[in-house]
């Protein structure tokens, strides 16, 4: 096996560069989150194009986008108000969506930032939800979003290798998903997430700007293709506040529900 290498990278890198329409579409989406949270209604047009540094049209091209996805309701001579249960679904709890734009969705400005990434031998509780044949040593990268300027998650994800795979130069810039395919010659294509809520530990805390010990939302996270090889494997940690995850829950008829 040859000793492989990880690519460095110490700066925070904002997700992607914004054109004007997705940089105004995120400002309104800041001030439909702020609106929720005041339990309030919209500003008008006329404010939001001043605060935004953009013509009423632009704001009203966001408007029709966000009333099309059902988040705004928009009444001709009347303020503009925000259905709160639809924007939660803007971070779905059961759809797979790069971290970034979960953040873009509720109107943050997301980056990133390597905290570290290098080979080490996967622990044995994590290596018993992997693959089985898999080498002793996989890729661990760090990473530690932000939502505008507060750390809003840290992720720990190991990456194992094929059995008998030499390891490979890895770039952890890369999305995770990306780095997986890689390795395996196969996608990601469904997970098993099993969410729960942590005390934070020291370095938790300090990476988070979160007291010791506050509770944060945590989940672990295995990663399998489609012909069943369980190939990643993840733990984060979220801040508490930031981001409300939902999932849409089916009822069964009430005619096929069994006695008690």
């Amino acid at each position: 096996m040859t000793d492989g290498t990880m690519g460095a990278w110490s700066e925070r890198r904002t997700r992607t560069p914004l054109n004007d329409s997705e940089r105004i579409l995120s400002g309104v989406l800041r001030h439909v989150r702020e609106a929720v949270a005041a339990d309030a209604t919209l500003p008008g047009e006329h404010r939001l194009a001043e605060a935004l540094g953009c013509t009423r049209q632009q704001i009203r091209h966001a408007l029709a986008d966000l009333e099309n996805q059902g988040i705004v309701v928009r009444r001709q001579g009347a303020a503009t108000t925000v259905d709160p249960l639809t924007l939660r679904l803007s971070a779905r709890f059961e759809a797979r969506v790069e971290y970034g734009d979960i953040l873009a969705r509720m109107g943050y400005t997301p980056s990133v930032e390597v905290l570290s990434a290098s080979f080490d031998a996967i622990p044995d509780d994590i290596a018993a939800l992997l693959h089985p044949q898999i080498e002793p040593v996989g890729a661990h990268i760090r990473l530690r979003w932000f939502a505008d300027d507060i750390p809003a998650m840290v992720g720990e994800y190991i990456l194992p290798m094929p059995a008998g795979m030499e390891r490979p130069f890895i770039d952890p810039t890369r999305p995770i998903f990306d780095i997986a395919h890689d390795l395996w010659s196969e996608a990601i294509a469904w997970e098993v997430v099993s969410a729960g809520v942590t005390a934070l530990t020291s370095e938790e805390a300090s990476h988070l700007e979160q007291p010791e010990g506050e509770v944060a939302k945590m989940w672990t996270i295995v990663g399998a293709t489609l012909s069943g090889q369980r190939i990643s494997y993840s733990r984060e940690v979220h801040h508490r506040d930031l981001v409300t995850y939902s999932f849409i829950r089916s009822v069964k008829e009430p005619w096929k529900i069994g006695p008690r």
